[in-house]
């Protein structure tokens, strides 16, 4: 009874206050044998600093898996459902060492902490923000010993037998508030196309692809699907499409973003303003995005000359302009480039 107590064992709602004060409320329970009661996952979180933890959560929440995320290396999640704040997720995974898997059934949650050698498991609890913060009344049982060995090895079969959240039916993710344009984004995600052009690109991807992506060939209703999509993911660094010429990712704020700057186009072309290249394009729209690790790899691209050269020749992010409906694309054979407009 000598160790000290790593976490706190407090009463729904007095959290915060039991932080203030001396730890004459403190209960350890079965201490002798490697266990403890942890208030909430944020206790135990600050006692082990892990470097990397590995979750199995019945149910996900985006902010929670972001929140997480920001305070380890590495993490790893297999999830039955629903996942809340889909998006949310989406941006975690896209800009993180994060992956997200999917499990058809788990019978509880548990997490794996790591940090060197050290294995720890946390039992109970689901994976959401106020968990990790420290405001949920929730206890969880912790434990160093044989258990966190049992919960690890438990944990590598739920991964093995796992799949990727973007290999699954998003039905399958439960149909939340967020559902729609997490669809689209996961089913155009998945299509991988290729075209000689961005025109080429969209007819594609409309005709091959529409029925599943969006539930509707019609080009005009395809075009407000898709711009929902984006206006709805327009502050977040989320993957739309990997641009497979430049390799680099093509996010909801980039296209978002491009069409907005083409309100007041800078240049003067034969037919009207417009806005010539699409490096120049990028680069105005580059100004408004959120910070992000996928728009820094844009940044970096366009300060090199051949990849430079390799975005302007690129028909990927040209062909989701397209694809939103509201985006002429001309060419000036004069500059070897691609000029753009807002639709009239």
């Amino acid at each position: 009874m000598g160790a000290s107590l790593p976490a706190v064992l407090a009463p729904a709602g007095s959290i915060r206050r039991l932080r203030g004060w001396t730890q004459a409320l403190c209960l350890i329970i079965g201490w002798s044998g490697g266990y403890m009661l942890c208030i909430s996952l944020d206790a135990c979180l600050s006692e082990y600093r892990p470097e990397s933890v590995d979750v199995a959560t019945r149910m996900l929440g985006g902010l929670g898996l972001r929140e997480l995320a920001s305070r380890v290396k590495s993490l790893r999640v297999v999830t039955q459902g629903p996942i809340l704040g889909k998006l949310k997720v989406l941006e975690t995974v896209d800009n993180n060492d994060v992956e997200v898997r999917y499990v058809p059934k788990l019978f509880s949650s548990f997490y794996v902490l790591r940090r060197g050698d050290r294995v720890c498991a946390v039992f109970g609890g689901d994976l959401f923000l106020d968990a990790v913060e420290g405001s949920a009344s929730g206890l969880l049982m912790a434990n160093c010993g044989d258990d966190a060995i049992g919960a690890a090895e438990l944990f590598e079969k739920l991964w093995s037998r796992s799949r990727s959240i973007f290999d699954v039916d998003p039905y399958l993710l439960g149909r939340t508030k967020d559902w729609g344009a997490y669809r689209i984004i996961a089913e155009l995600r998945r299509v991988k196309v290729e075209g000689e052009d961005e025109e080429d690109l969209v007819d594609k991807i409309v005709r091959g692809h529409a029925r599943r992506i969006f539930g509707i060939d019609d080009s005009d209703e395809v075009a407000r699907r898709f711009w929902s999509a984006i206006f709805a993911t327009r502050d977040m660094s989320v993957k739309i499409m990997d641009d497979r010429s430049t390799g680099l990712p093509v996010t909801a704020p980039l296209i978002y973003y491009s069409v907005k700057v083409l309100r007041s186009p800078p240049d003067r072309c034969q037919d009207g303003p417009c806005l010539r290249t699409t490096a120049k394009l990028l680069e105005r729209a580059l100004r408004h995005v959120p910070q992000s690790r996928l728009h820094d790899a844009w940044r970096e691209a366009l300060k090199n000359g051949a990849e430079r050269r390799k975005i302007e020749r690129s028909p990927y992010l040209p062909a989701l302009l397209l694809l939103t409906g509201k985006v002429e694309i001309g060419y000036d054979k004069s500059i070897d480039a691609r000029i753009y407009r807002l639709r009239r």
